[in-house]
Order: C-alpha cells, then sequence, then structure tokens
C-alpha cells in the first residue's frame, strides 16, 4: 500500500497528468478491494448519462464565447457607468464585474482569464498596488459561485440526488 502510493505520487511528480495519477490510484484500489471492474464502468456509465451533469460542459463553452466576445468589456463598462463614481470605484466595478461574469459563465476560471487580462491593466494604471489587484480579480472571480447557476452548485445537486437521502433534492430548488 505505500509503496503503491509512492509510485502515485512519484509518477505526479515527474509530470504524468493528473487525471491519469488519480484514475490508476483508483483502479488500484478497486483491485486490492476484489471489486470487479465491470461495475466501475456500470457506475461511470450511470454517472455519466444524468442529465444534469450536461450543463457543465455548455457552461465552460458558454465562458468561452462569452470570453472571446466584446462581453468583458460591455461589462466593464456597464457597471463602471453605474459604480465608477464611488470611492475606489474602480475596486467595485472589478468586484462587480467578475462576480456578474462567474455567475453568467457559471465557473470562476473562465472570469479570472477573460477578465483579468482586462481589469488588471486599468487597475494598476489606478496605481492600485499589485498584491490588490491580484488578489481583487481572483477573489472577485469567485464570489459569483455563490449566485445560481454555478458548476459547484449543480455538482452538489447531483452528489446529493445520489446518496438517495430521505427528501430528494433536485437542481431546480437549489437555483430557488
Amino acid at each position: 500500500m505505500i509503496a503503491s502510493s509512492l509510485i502515485l505520487i512519484g509518477l505526479a511528480l515527474l509530470g504524468m497528468p493528473l487525471f491519469a495519477v488519480i484514475a490508476a490510484g483508483a483502479l488500484y484500489g478497486f483491485h486490492t478491494e476484489d471489486i470487479d471492474l465491470a461495475v466501475v464502468a456500470i457506475e461511470i456509465n450511470r454517472l455519466a448519462t444524468i442529465p444534469v451533469l450536461l450543463a457543465i460542459p455548455l457552461f465552460t463553452f458558454a465562458g468561452y464565447l462569452l470570453g472571446e466576445s466584446n462581453a468583458p468589456k460591455r461589462l466593464v463598462r456597464v457597471t463602471n457607468a453605474f459604480l465608477g463614481w464611488f470611492p475606489g470605484g474602480l475596486a467595485v466595478v472589478a468586484i462587480m464585474a467578475c462576480a456578474l461574469f462567474t455567475a453568467f459563465t457559471g465557473a470562476s476560471g473562465v472570469t479570472i482569464v477573460a477578465l483579468g487580462a482586462l481589469l488588471y491593466p486599468a487597475l494598476k494604471e489606478a496605481h492600485y498596488p499589485t498584491n490588490f489587484n491580484l488578489g481583487l480579480i481572483t477573489t472577485s472571480g469567485s464570489l459569483g459561485i455563490l449566485f445560481a447557476p454555478s458548476l459547484p452548485l449543480i455538482l452538489y445537486a447531483v452528489v446529493a440526488q445520489q446518496l438517495s437521502l430521505d427528501q430528494p433534492i433536485s437542481v431546480d430548488d437549489l437555483f430557488l
């Protein structure tokens, strides 16, 4: 057990993709517990056919499309028009724009990439400190995950449905 863990950690440190290391560790764990791999394949198929999980690649694709369009610039201009007059207005604009963009796309990584390249130079030009700029953009990108619809909320609903609790949890209930 310790040797196999060290081998997997060594493979990860040597640059093997983490999804492959995790999959190899899981398959090794199933093998040591004498679980038939056909059961694993059936369970993966059952989880992959859940219609709610289709939202994840669609959110990612929508985020890519929004990131490549002029939507980030427009969103910053709109929030700047409404909130730019506040003291520290550009920072407030960055928070609101990132939160809204994350709510639209469902993923914070897309927001940080799409709006970070736009907001960081503007914040730097306004003489905000570098650490403040980086912290503001990354935390603001994560703020939108709290708004529905978001990928973590969808994944939470799927996991909660699989646990077969007394009261079933639907994705629609989480968005209300």
